[in-house]
């Protein structure tokens, strides 16, 4: 069965780079054009559906790997630090009972600027990038100028657990690629519809919001319960991974770790936690929700940085969280055996990368490609949309410098990683 199709051909006397060529060929990539589809042009299709043909053996996720991490401080400035990484002081490891009314404080809230936020793409990894080039050398390329990540695919964990779930989920998205220096850059975009429902959002809807952050609050030290959540702060990683033949490097914003097995340096996630509230369990349809949606959603999240727990704390209607819960990631998929499969979810996710990888040809800091997801469980189609300068994202700041040839150049050592 036919995955995808391609309206593009490729060009006679045209070379595929291969990944033992990226150091030689890349630094070229803006200045030797090819012949490309004509600005806004659709170059290719790609059928979600049915979802049963990705049902055989899982591509494999190779356990993924820390490599760093940053902080966005009170005003979402880049920080080369961990000022924000939070320790979990409440025992997580037995369910038991609380009252964490996630209502206080909630008048002193500095919630997110929506308008801002949209506009910050992947700038906040790209700096890390920058401050931290070095980490992305070879056997090859130690001792030399830098010339490209030698990885396939950069982004951020969020767009990834989006395809991940794309064969369960209705709901359409849209992605943007630009290649540059061998390397695919994958930005989430909102559709019309979620930039709208933005724009639109109720204040309870708000409100419901803010909850999760104060939850986070509840669980983590030196947190003033009464003052108000700055949600505009956060602590992210960023990981190194391989799916199938596909490398990947990509940052997420994590909740915190359990004190008590947390060290440095280290070189995964498995000393760190994954908070969520969800509503109350009543009615058995509360439990099919949760392993079918709540569950899925976790999993992805989860297996993507490695992870391996999920701390929930179960809300009443009024934003009190009642009991909390403790749930292995690797349990998950038996739980929701019934509504879906991670052999499937990866199968789709690895699929789509291959498709991402041969439709995305012109290697230019400035060419953007569109891959937009129909809504209503529809299929993906990939738009061509050259130089726009209303979809490129990678700036200048990033692309005229990261390469440089008189960049200092480091060593990777075990201290490096932290």
């Amino acid at each position: 069965m036919q995955f995808y199709r391609f309206k593009r051909k490729r060009n006679e006397g045209e070379n595929l780079i291969l990944p033992n060529d990226r150091q030689e060929n890349c630094s070229n990539s803006i200045k030797q054009g090819k012949q490309e589809p004509r600005q806004n042009s659709i170059i290719g299709h790609f059928e979600v559906h049915p979802r049963n043909k990705y049902n055989f053996a899982a591509a494999v996720l190779r356990r993924p790997m820390f490599i760093g991490d940053f902080c966005l401080d009170e005003k979402r400035k880049f920080c080369q630090d961990k000022r924000n990484l939070h320790f979990i002081s409440v025992n997580w490891k037995e369910s038991k009972k609380v009252e964490y009314d996630l209502n206080v404080g909630l008048d002193k809230v500095t919630r997110k600027i929506f308008e801002e936020t949209q506009h910050e793409k992947l700038d906040r990894l790209l700096e890390w990038i920058l401050h931290n080039s070095f980490k992305f050398h070879t056997k090859e390329s130690t001792g030399k100028s830098l010339k490209c990540l030698s990885t396939d695919f950069i982004c951020f964990r969020g767009l990834m657990t989006e395809l991940l779930c794309t064969p369960y989920e209705r709901e359409g998205w849209i992605v943007c690629a630009t290649k540059f220096c061998n390397t695919i850059y994958l930005c989430a975009y909102d559709t019309p519809e979620k930039h709208t429902r933005r724009e639109n959002e109720t204040d309870v809807q708000k409100q419901m919001s803010s909850w999760g952050y104060k939850f986070e609050q509840y669980m983590t030290d030196g947190s003033n319960l009464s003052g108000g959540v700055n949600e505009n702060e956060e602590y992210c990683c960023v990981v190194r991974s391989r799916l199938d033949n596909h490398s990947l490097v990509y940052g997420a914003e994590v909740d915190g770790a359990d004190p008590s097995q947390y060290k440095t340096p280290h070189a995964d996630l498995r000393a760190f936690i994954e908070l969520k509230t969800s509503k109350e369990i009543i009615a058995d349809k509360d439990y099919r929700n949760l392993y079918r949606y709540k569950f899925m959603k976790w999993w992805s999240q989860s297996s993507l940085v490695g992870i391996p727990r999920v701390v929930c704390g179960f809300r009443d209607a009024k934003g009190t969280v009642h009991t909390l819960e403790t749930y292995n990631v690797e349990d998950m998929p038996f739980r929701g055996q019934d509504y879906w499969k991670p052999n499937i979810m990866l199968n789709f996710l690895k699929k789509f990368l291959d498709f991402v990888k041969y439709s995305v040809h012109e290697d230019n800091p400035k060419a953007v490609y569109k891959f937009e997801r129909e809504s209503n469980g529809g299929n993906i189609t990939c738009t061509y949309l050259g130089f726009d300068p209303e979809w490129t994202f990678l700036p200048a700041w990033f692309y005229e410098k990261v390469f440089r040839d008189d960049q200092k150049v480091k060593t990777v050592t075990g201290s490096e990683h932290n």
